[in-house]
């Protein structure tokens, strides 16, 4: 199910790693417990979709960059 995507993974997961920087903040300084768990849940998340990432986001070249390409070819009746 990996598809071609428009930047490589690495980007994906350093964006992620932004999140998880941001939820740590976000955790650190809020004294309400739902913030925390809210907070709490991005990271975990975030930290999922960084590890995944390398696996879902394979690097590949294709001839059009900014055009996803999929396995299956839509046709019309």
């Amino acid at each position: 199910m990996a598809r071609d995507w428009w930047w490589p993974w690495w980007i994906s997961s350093l964006i992620d790693v932004g999140i998880v920087v941001l939820a740590l903040i976000v955790f650190v300084r809020a004294n309400r417990r739902l913030v925390r768990q809210v907070a709490t849940l991005v990271g975990i998340g975030a930290i999922v979709a960084a590890v995944l990432a390398p696996v879902v986001m394979k690097d590949k070249e294709s001839n059009s960059p900014m055009r996803m390409q999929t396995d299956r070819t839509m046709t019309t009746p």
